[in-house]
């Protein structure tokens, strides 16, 4: 029995493995489960972003770890961020967690008398046959051959109808009402520069503020540049502000107000 418990038992993860840190969460139907982002303190380092996985009515938020440094180690685990259906967000608390990792030295002898490994001599090239790729090669251009058949016995193309897309304003106020005043001002300065930069030819998208106004001083002198530096400005402070106020949403209806008089006439 004694062998077998010991092959029933985890492998305690060592110092250098991928430790995997897991937080559990049973969210509504319909919500929407998202990860804090985390900052261990001490000998403990994230090597990416989390993951979110389904299991049932469960999610669950894994961030993969390593520890530099063998021994017990004490995480607080911060909670992750449910939204609900309706827009109302639930933060839930951090958790703590005990990591027990491994030494990958001998157990009983100290480092300084631990014998340096021998450098690993020069490792013969492995001799691969070329007939897997000639093979890849060979599919490939037959079903290359075959598609360009089929394109050219086609018949003419098929009229479709026109679709018109139809989109509806976000609730920006509803928004604001929930504390969402971050994503209301992303909403609107996005639209907003869209509407500049369709009408700019050769600016790309996402081209920094001050340098977006400068085309439009010299593309647009009509164009109000500086009240779209203002709010163009203001709404960008207030996506990374700490406490965004309620005049987030006084400021995306005026980037909405500016927008429709910088629209050309359909």
């Amino acid at each position: 029995m004694i062998p077998l418990l010991l092959l029933l038992q985890v492998a305690q993860p060592t110092v250098g493995d991928t430790i995997w840190i897991e937080r559990s969460v049973e969210a509504p139907a319909g919500a929407e489960v998202r990860a804090t982002n985390w900052a261990p303190e001490g000998m403990l380092t994230l090597l990416g972003r989390p993951l979110l996985r389904r299991e049932g009515t469960r999610t669950i938020v894994a961030y993969p770890a390593v520890a530099w440094a063998a021994g017990r180690h004490l995480v607080r685990v911060p909670g992750p961020v449910v939204i609900r259906p309706d827009g109302t967000t639930d933060s839930l608390p951090a958790e703590t967690r005990t990591i027990d990792v491994a030494s990958v030295l001998p157990s009983g002898t100290p480092p300084d008398q631990i014998p340096v490994q021998p450098q690993t001599g020069i490792l013969a090239e492995q001799i691969t046959t070329p007939w897997p790729l000639v093979a890849a090669l060979g599919f490939a251009g037959a079903l290359f051959a075959a598609f360009r058949w089929a394109w050219r016995r086609r018949g003419p193309p098929a009229g479709l109808p026109r679709l018109t897309a139809v989109t509806a304003a976000p609730p920006l106020a509803e928004w604001s009402e929930d504390g969402e005043h971050r994503a209301v001002a992303a909403v609107a300065a996005v639209a907003l520069r869209r509407v500049v930069v369709r009408q700019l030819p050769g600016v790309p998208a996402g081209v920094i503020t001050s340098r977006l106004i400068g085309m439009v001083s010299e593309q647009k002198p009509a164009w109000p540049a500086d009240e779209i530096a203002t709010l163009l400005r203001a709404l960008e402070s207030a996506q990374f502000a700490e406490a965004p106020g309620a005049e987030v949403v006084e400021l995306a209806e005026r980037a909405g107000r500016l927008a429709a008089r910088l629209e050309p006439a359909a």
